[in-house]
């Protein structure tokens, strides 16, 4: 289904990312894994197989230019991005939230994104296939539990426009 296809995926290290960089390799697509811990990159890579991992903070765009750069001419032709990279830091509502932790939450969840995406978005216009998924969380829909005591109720489902 997937063979011979390319996906790159962010934030793989742990959770989600790293649960969709098995799925994605277990239909046969060649997976080019990112996160900031090397380790754990290069542990999921050796279990995957048909694998690369890019050490890099997706905060840093610099660096996400640098290790798309690095990517040999064989996994330059990414087929599919799966923006996975996010973090949560604390369970505080919002006012007590401490700056610093909302602008690292910012930059990882947000900015990470746009940066990663601005990178490979060219290739893929240029090759005229690609596709993009952007994963975010329920957090960003409802309120953390320590939050839920100034918040309204949580509806039953989401609603959408």
């Amino acid at each position: 289904m997937l063979a011979g296809k390319i996906a790159l995926v962010t934030g793989a290290t742990s959770g989600f990312g790293e649960a969709t960089a098995r799925a994605l390799a277990g239909q046969g697509a060649r997976v080019i894994l990112t996160g900031r811990r090397k380790d754990r990159l290069e542990a999921l890579t050796r279990e995957l197989g048909a694998a690369l991992p890019l050490a890099f903070d997706i905060r840093d765009n610099t660096a996400v230019k640098a290790a798309i750069a690095s990517l040999p001419p064989e996994w330059q032709s990414i087929d599919l991005l799966v923006n996975n990279a996010g973090l949560a830091l604390n369970t505080l509502s919002f006012e007590h939230q401490p700056m610093a932790d909302l602008e690292q939450m910012m930059q990882t969840n947000n900015t990470g994104l746009i940066y990663i995406t601005h990178a490979l978005l060219p290739g893929m216009i240029a090759r005229g296939s690609g596709h993009i998924l952007n994963i975010s969380s329920i957090a960003g829909s409802y309120p953390i539990p320590a939050a839920m005591s100034t918040a309204p109720a949580k509806p039953s489902s989401p609603s959408f426009p």
